[in-house]
């Protein structure tokens, strides 16, 4: 598996095995959770080069989680972090567009 395909996987698991469960039973402002978004942000962060056309859309994106996640919003978290599922599971699979692009 190429380097962007692979990272956005461990990005995807990341999300999906660790996030999620996590705040179906945790308060949405827990120390845990914050602490896997700042991960996140930093993974995705460091890795965006990685995705030309959507690293700056997916930095874009969890910053925003954050700010959702210090004002306690789990509701607009939830949704937020799975529209960032499927983007990063359509960059793993080497998806050439995400859902609602125009490039």
């Amino acid at each position: 598996m190429d380097p962007a395909r692979r990272a956005a996987w461990e990005a995807y698991l990341a999300v999906r095995v660790g996030l999620l469960p996590d705040l179906e039973v945790l308060p949405v402002g827990d120390r845990g959770v914050a602490a896997k978004l700042a991960g996140l942000a930093v993974r995705l962060r460091q890795q965006a080069p990685l995705w030309p056309a959507y690293g700056d859309r997916l930095v874009t994106v969890v910053t925003r989680a954050r700010e959702l996640q210090r004002t306690g919003d789990r509701t607009g978290l939830t949704a937020l972090l799975r529209v960032m599922l499927r983007w990063l599971f359509r960059l793993s699979q080497g998806a050439a567009r995400l859902p609602g692009s125009q490039h």
